[in-house]
């Protein structure tokens, strides 16, 4: 059977070819003129390419009557996004990622620190490849486990017939042949989000590219060395390519001459737009699963609110439909300071491709926004300065939060476990977290934890919890903060 991400192109292909070249023409041209008949002063966004495609149809959505909203917007790179922002060169930036810690200090001197996180975009990262098997025929299904993903990108001269790729994979053709990673030459969202997840699913695999950069001086990115996520991927060691934004990493994989057994990361929405298979990614609960627009749903709904608009990912959730890495993007509106004139065209712009501009995400392959998602952007585009009313949240027609399932149990319980696996989970993760060094949680704290790991995180009868408690530390140290069994997240 064939990827569900590569089916010969149709009309929804055609779409997004015309929207991704809309793409590059907003990048190549960014200060067009506005049309004639705009209702207000043309507004200039820039940053996340991860949100291309939609922001592409968004823009020329509003652009039509009833909006007649000139909107320019820059797709170069989340970082571009802040930076720009920060500097004032844009009217709102948007990033796959909030301010890191390194940046607040600029953004506190730049007369733009008050400002709101607008929610706007959910999807998957998915991993795009494009390679003939020994037969000479394109292969179209590929599984990797979290492992296997992050050595592609992270092992110089890593080859397709690696073993790590071959144990999931035992009935295709894989070629003796290097792989080519192409990489985000630009700091990017993407490029933070999934390093974060090989950082939390693959932390050998991360550690070991850590040391090769420190030996090799690979990556200017001093983030790396301190273990924290990167935005800017290394380049010069292996058969590692770099290339500028979405579309340019895009355009270095299809391309018939070059792009021979290579692989990046990138939305999904460019499976389509180049006729190219992405992978199946193995989740927490053991299964392979497409980056597509109901599993990245799924995954989000493992995200935590960080009380600002942003969440913080989660890649251990353990629904069975969930697809990691996937992420949410962010427009960054000032809220004091900011001509109401362009505040009112900006906000415009926002409440659409919160409310009915999330019609367009799923045919785009992006994740559709909860209802909660919405009542956040919409609450935060209202204080923009000449923002027009808020739009009721029942008129978007959002979606509720995911309803989040826990795996299955790999091993029933044994006889007269009384109450089946998930007591049994239950009491063992108990057991599990009192005979750990926990002093100092008390009852209710082990209570909420052993939920966490149950309810969310998966805790197995019979086999994982003492895993699952050391896997998860930091879920202890926050366990007061998050979620007990049954409740929802907020978010997707």
């Amino acid at each position: 059977m064939s990827s569900p991400t590569s089916r010969r192109p149709g009309r929804l292909s055609v779409a997004l070819r015309c929207l991704a070249a809309t793409a590059v023409v907003a990048v190549a041209s960014f200060a067009g003129a506005p049309a004639v008949s705009a209702q207000g002063p043309l507004v200039n966004g820039g940053g996340s390419s991860f949100v291309s495609l939609l922001v592409a149809q968004w823009r020329a959505d509003v652009a039509k009557p009833p909006f007649n909203l000139g909107i320019n917007f820059a797709a170069t790179g989340s970082t571009f996004g802040r930076d720009k922002y920060i500097t004032g060169a844009l009217d709102f930036g948007q990033s796959d990622i909030q301010f890191l810690d390194e940046e607040q200090p600029r953004l506190r001197a730049s007369g733009r620190q008050n400002f709101v996180y607008v929610p706007i975009a959910a999807g998957a990262l998915a991993f795009m490849f494009n390679v003939a098997g020994t037969d000479g025929k394109r292969i179209t299904d590929l599984n990797l486990t979290p492992e296997a993903a992050c050595r592609i990108f992270t092992v110089p001269d890593i080859r397709w017939n690696d073993p790590s790729i071959v144990a999931t994979n035992p009935n295709a053709k894989l070629p003796d042949r290097p792989v080519i990673p192409v990489v985000r030459q630009d700091r990017s969202g993407t490029s933070y989000v999934f390093s974060e997840f090989c950082i939390r699913r693959a932390a050998g695999v991360w550690n070991a590219f850590r040391d090769l950069n420190n030996r090799g001086s690979f990556n200017p990115d001093g983030r790396l060395a301190q273990g924290l996520p990167i935005t800017q991927w290394s380049t010069g060691y292996g058969k590692v390519q770099s290339a500028q934004a979405s579309d340019g990493i895009a355009n270095v994989v299809a391309n018939g001459a070059t792009g021979r057994d290579s692989i990046t990361y990138i939305e999904t929405g460019y499976t389509k737009v180049k006729g190219l298979p992405a992978a199946k990614v193995q989740n927490p609960a053991g299964v392979f699963t497409p980056p597509l627009p109901a599993n990245s749903t799924i995954a989000l709904g493992f995200a935590t609110p960080r009380g600002n608009g942003t969440f913080e990912l989660s890649y251990d959730g353990a629904d069975p439909r969930a697809y990691f890495p996937s992420t949410y993007s962010y427009a960054i509106a000032q809220t004091t300071g900011f001509d109401p004139a362009k505040g009112k065209v900006l906000a415009t712009y926002l409440n659409y491709a919160a409310c009915k501009g999330q019609d367009r995400a799923e045919p785009l392959l992006y994740s559709r926004l909860s209802s909660v998602l919405v009542d956040i952007a919409l609450d935060a585009t209202a204080k923009i300065p000449g923002a027009p009313p808020r739009p009721p949240t029942a008129t978007c027609a959002a979606p509720p939060p995911p309803s989040l399932q826990a795996a299955p149990p790999r091993a029933a319980a044994g006889p007269g476990a009384g109450g089946g696996p998930a007591a049994a989970a239950v009491g063992a993760a108990v057991d599990a977290l009192r005979a750990a060094p926990l002093a100092h949680l008390d009852e209710h704290g082990v209570a909420q934890v052993v939920g966490q790991l149950v309810g969310r995180e998966g805790a197995r009868a019979g086999d994982a919890p003492r895993l699952e408690v050391a896997r998860h530390r930091e879920l202890v140290d926050a366990a007061p903060g998050r979620l007990a069994v049954g409740e929802q997240h907020p978010a997707a």
